[in-house]
């Protein structure tokens, strides 16, 4: 080994955040990246205290350096919170950089047109997007833009996916998600995003989840009803297949007659390695909400209510549906708890609100 790499392997996490944020500051771009590979090396056997103090150096370039140059480092200063005391620590910083990249892609597309004329050209990664980054900026100063504003727009638009991902990572704890900041304002920014890369896609489904969200689920055939808590699930195929799961089977809760999802779906519809099965999943019940509408395509947030609470009824399956994405975001713990069986009686006055099927095949 050199010594070079002997000095490297003893380095500390903090030694390598004071590193880094001295090469941001001397414009060593090497040094800078030598830096950042120490962190990524040595920042999940690092101690709390190491990354605590870590995060504190390094939190003022990732509020100060420009988009391309911090987009990197922002990625695993996002990983590096999980291992610190406050996994919400650098939140703010990402919501607000996330927001600003956004909002300036959405000046960058207006000004393209503009400029330029359509069709904009799509969000591509790094060294595939500094082509149309610099025709940008050219065209821009040529009309007489401020070479920084224009070169800061143009990052915007190469980078918004970069600085959205941090924030779609860590949106996946609960206790970020409690303690978002500016949710409003992203929600906002994100919900017009989507439509131009898929990191603000899978966002925008992040940030409308369920959290500790009461649930009444209904069996019709049986007339039961049971009282259910619902936190961290993404979608209604994931919602189907654990509502089977905690509802139908002897051994089950709820004590449903029907087939249960078989075991390695539960997992990986929960928090198993595996998000794609290669067997698909095929659905062993039918969820209809309170109008009788299919809860099939969207999310557990569109469950229509019914005095302010979320209802779904659930009637044999009529089509066979399949699919092989057991869950969409691998660090998002989904749970449902089982409050209670409904009394007979205040089941049947449920059931007698709700619609029947609109559509069986």
């Amino acid at each position: 080994m050199s010594a070079l790499g002997s000095i490297r392997a003893v380095r500390t996490l903090v030694e390598y955040a004071d590193a880094l944020s001295d090469a941001a500051n001397a414009q060593d771009f090497e040094a800078y990246d030598e830096a950042l590979k120490g962190i990524i090396q040595v920042g999940a056997a690092a101690s709390r205290e190491q990354a605590d103090a870590a995060l504190g150096r390094i939190r003022p370039l990732v509020e100060t350096l420009p988009l391309s140059l911090a987009a990197g480092l922002a990625r695993v200063a996002a990983n590096l919170c999980l291992y610190g005391s406050d996994i919400n620590v650098l939140v703010p910083v990402f919501v607000e950089r996330a927001c600003v990249a956004m909002d300036n892609t959405f000046v960058f597309n207006m000004s393209w047109d503009q400029l330029i004329g359509r069709p904009w050209p799509q969000p591509a990664r790094e060294q595939a997007a500094i082509p149309d980054m610099r025709r940008f900026v050219d065209v821009a100063c040529s009309r007489g833009v401020d070479k920084r504003q224009a070169v800061e727009i143009a990052e915007a638009w190469a980078f918004a996916g970069a600085w959205v991902q941090p924030v779609l990572f860590l949106a996946q704890y609960q206790q970020v998600r409690a303690a978002l900041p500016q949710r409003e304002r992203l929600t906002e920014v994100v919900g017009v995003a989507r439509h131009l890369f898929e990191q603000a896609h899978f966002l925008h489904g992040l940030l409308h989840v369920l959290d500790d969200e009461p649930l009444i689920v209904l069996h019709r055939q049986t007339g039961r009803g049971f009282r259910l808590r619902l936190t961290g699930v993404a979608d209604h195929r994931q919602l189907h297949t654990l509502l089977a799961g905690l509802l139908i089977g002897p051994e089950s809760p709820g004590g449903l007659p029907g087939r249960r999802p078989a075991d390695s779906e539960l997992v990986a519809a929960t928090t198993g390695e595996v998000l794609d099965l290669d067997e698909p999943i095929t659905g062993t019940i039918i969820l209809n909400d309170a109008a009788g509408e299919w809860v099939w395509n969207g999310i557990p947030a569109g469950i229509a209510t019914v005095d302010g609470v979320r209802v779904v009824v659930i009637d044999p399956p009529t089509v066979e549906r399949t699919w092989k994405t057991a869950r969409i975001y691998p660090y998002l713990e989904p749970r449902i708890e089982f409050e209670g069986e409904l009394a007979s009686h205040e089941a049947a006055t449920w059931l007698s609100r709700c619609a029947p099927p609109k559509r069986v095949d």
